[in-house]
């Protein structure tokens, strides 16, 4: 069935951080298509800036006018040749200066329609489910898995303890270069003032999944005051990366 869950609210908040001068995070909500996409740029010389924005951007024109047309059952496509569109523009891009040569951007798309989520990654971006304490459906959960070298160990059966943690941050997959992102597609049902987070890595390095949800329980005065509590505590932690997080309140 075509169509969109009505009356979405998304909050977002970005900071770059206690240690970086530049902000390489890039972000777009359009509560109208209810379309929300999050990018986490990297290379040197303000590169990464360049790549998540062209990955949101590209991402954006791609999906505006298609996202309409297509059955639910086609979503999972269709947010996979928006990345590959994204990608194959970001390599292209970087192509045109040596200073932006290897940048690359992880990349989240959620499209919500019939309060079902469609989840599009690629990276160590990730999105959370959380659900409305009166569902009773227990607590927060990681909807999206890293795509590091890390977690490909451990995937193939390598204890935790033996795996150097840089391996963690090592990605599989970006966009803009190395191979064509595979990227991977969940979709999860949700219920009426579910949370959905999107969040860089700014924020799952600086806390750890249980302190997000301790966050996200406090019950703010408002979702924005909610989104600022996220980022002010990666900050406090020691904020040593750009952090940004999109709220989106199923409706």
């Amino acid at each position: 069935m075509k169509g969109k869950s009505p009356g979405m609210t998304s909050v977002q908040a970005t900071h770059p951080g206690l240690v970086r001068q530049n902000n390489e995070d890039s972000i777009r909500s359009d509560d109208n298509l209810a379309l929300y996409v999050l990018a986490d740029g990297m290379g040197g010389h303000k590169a990464g800036e360049i790549a998540s924005a062209l990955a949101v951007t590209s991402v954006g024109e791609f999906l505006q006018f298609r996202i309409a047309e297509v059955a639910d059952s086609a979503l999972c496509e269709l947010m996979g040749q928006a990345m590959t569109v994204a990608h194959g523009r970001i390599y292209a891009t970087a192509q045109t200066s040596p200073l932006l040569m290897g940048m690359g951007t992880t990349l989240i798309i959620v499209l919500v329609r019939n309060n079902t989520a469609y989840i599009a990654h690629a990276g160590d971006s990730r999105v959370y489910l959380f659900p409305h304490p009166r569902e009773g459906r227990g607590g927060m959960t990681q909807i999206t898995t890293d795509h590091t070298m890390g977690n490909q160990l451990l995937a193939r059966g390598m204890a935790r303890a033996r795996i150097p943690e840089r391996l963690f941050h090592t990605l599989t997959q970006a966009l803009g270069y190395g191979e064509q992102p595979a990227p991977d597609c969940r979709v999860v049902e949700c219920s009426r003032d579910d949370l959905l987070l999107l969040c860089s890595d700014g924020l799952t390095d600086m806390l750890t999944d249980a302190e997000i949800e301790t966050i996200l329980s406090t019950g703010a005065a408002t979702l924005q005051a909610l989104a600022n509590s996220l980022v002010d505590a990666a900050n406090a932690a020691g904020g040593r990366d750009n952090v940004s997080v999109v709220l989106v309140r199923i409706s």
